[in-house]
This record gives structure tokens, C-alpha cells and sequence, in this order.
């Protein structure tokens, strides 16, 4: 499935709500992960918010946004991850992310070429942990329904949160 940079871009911009704020953590190939219905306030479209923290390596992080249209296909709108890894970007030139903090958005090239709708990766420095990428994540696709705490924080502070909400 492809679809145009101006559809992605409405989609980020529309007002959603998470309908589960109080979604309990399942621990799955050692990460904590937490799902959450997400949904646009003024349509029918449907979302999914998902956070992931490894449970051993604090840098090994992800939270993203999918869209899920009604033909059943899911599309990973963005991702947003932590440091603890190698990114390449193979239509820039391989441009190369090393062991930076980086976000993930779709795009029709990436589609189109039959690769991961997400696969453009750029740096950040707007985040250095997986609140402060939920805090990113959930401003710039217009997400509410979710409070977090103000600090930030680790790996052993992540699953209080998962209970907390």
C-alpha cells in the first residue's frame, strides 16, 4: 500500500485522542511494551500508539503511531527511537545515523520503492529517553488523552508508568 505525502501529512495533523489511557505494559523479547488505541476526534479514522522499553539497555527505545485504514493494512506513520543503535538512510545517499536519537516518518519514496513506509530516519536532539520521545511524538501528531509525568525518566521508572496511567 502507498500513500501520498499529503495524505501523510493530514493524517499527523488531525486532532487524535488515545481511547486507552490506562493500557497495562506486556513484556515481550525483553521490552516492556504498551498499546494504545488511538482514534481522530472528527472522523472515522483509526490509530494504534505504541511504546517500547528495553529492559536492559536504557537506550533501546521506540514509540511510534500506525495508521490503520479500512482496508485492513497498517501504515507506520512515524517512529521515533533511541540511541542504541545504526540507522541508513538507502535513498540518501546511504546517508548514515550513528548511535544518535532519530525519528522515523513515512514517506511515498520509501513506499513506493517497496521498503518500510518509515524507513527516512533524521537526527533529533529533542529527546534523550523514551518520555521525552512520547512528549515529541504525541505533540507533533496532535495526540491528547495521555499525561505523563514532567521528569524524566529510566528503564525502572518506565514500568511505574504503565500502571500509573
Amino acid at each position: 500500500m502507498v500513500i501520498s505525502d499529503t495524505l501523510i501529512a493530514e493524517l499527523l495533523a488531525i486532532p487524535k485522542v488515545i481511547k486507552n489511557p490506562g493500557a497495562k505494559a506486556k513484556v515481550q523479547k525483553k521490552s516492556e511494551r504498551i498499546n494504545y488505541q488511538v482514534y481522530a476526534s472528527d472522523s472515522d479514522k483509526s490509530f494504534e500508539m505504541y511504546t517500547r522499553q528495553n529492559q536492559i539497555d536504557p537506550d533501546a527505545y521506540s514509540c511510534g503511531l500506525i495508521y490503520h485504514p479500512r482496508n485492513g493494512e497498517k501504515v507506520t506513520l512515524v517512529r521515533y527511537n533511541g540511541s542504541n543503535h545504526v540507522h541508513r538512510n538507502p535513498l540518501e545517499d546511504g546517508e548514515l545515523i550513528k548511535h544518535k536519537c532519530h525519528i522515523h516518518r513515512a514517506t511515498e519514496r520509501y513506499m513506493e520503492m517497496g521498503d518500510k513506509a518509515e524507513k527516512f530516519a533524521e537526527t533529533t536532539d529533542r529527546y534523550h529517553d523514551l518520555a521525552g520521545a512520547i512528549k515529541c511524538m504525541l505533540s507533533d501528531c496532535n495526540i491528547s488523552g495521555l499525561d505523563l509525568p514532567s521528569q524524566d525518566f529510566g528503564v525502572e521508572v518506565y514500568s511505574q508508568l504503565s500502571f500509573d496511567l
